[in-house]
């Protein structure tokens, strides 16, 4: 019985000291710097590069492919559409397949075949960040991605794009 409660105890603190070295571990792997502000600006911010300069090329595009970070290209004009999904009138299934990935003839057929209203194609002008090819900066991105956070969403409630039409 002794040796049962000796083997059991040694057990038990094996198991603790494992525990406790692995979360000392984990917490000095994801400490912030000193100063309290982390240097990642992705890691406040998914979706965002760390890189000083970018180039809104194809391949940055296509970093952008998700519905949590949803970047489209339209008629050579790069747009961060990640805070609409969900306020889209056809749904944001018509959008999602399209993040990271040029949308011109999407967006001007639409599903039916036909374009998009004037007044869609003026929302859309409140989630640009840049053109095609254009050299910019993560603090410049970042801000033109707070400020599509920040457009309020449009009312009518249609379906496909029924309070844009201009009949």
């Amino acid at each position: 019985m002794k040796k049962l409660t000796t083997i059991s105890l040694f057990i038990f603190w094996m198991a603790l000291t494992a525990t406790l070295a692995a979360g000392l571990i984990f917490f000095q792997n994801n400490k912030s710097p000193a100063n309290g502000a982390s240097q990642n600006p992705s890691a406040q911010n998914p979706g965002v590069n760390v890189a000083a300069d970018t180039i809104l090329n194809l391949t940055e595009i296509a970093r952008h492919n998700t519905p949590a970070d949803c970047w489209l290209l339209i008629s050579n004009k790069v747009y961060n559409v990640t805070s609409y999904l969900g306020s889209h009138p056809g749904g944001a299934g018509t959008i999602i397949p399209y993040c990271g990935a040029d949308a011109t003839l999407a967006f001007a057929t639409k599903d039916i075949g036909r374009p998009h209203s004037s007044g869609a194609a003026a929302l859309l002008t409140n989630y640009y960040i840049g053109d095609l090819n254009q050299t910019t900066t993560q603090q410049q991105i970042q801000q033109n991605v707070q400020n599509t956070k920040s457009v309020p969403m449009p009312g009518g409630g249609g379906r496909n794009g029924e309070e844009f039409e201009d009949d």
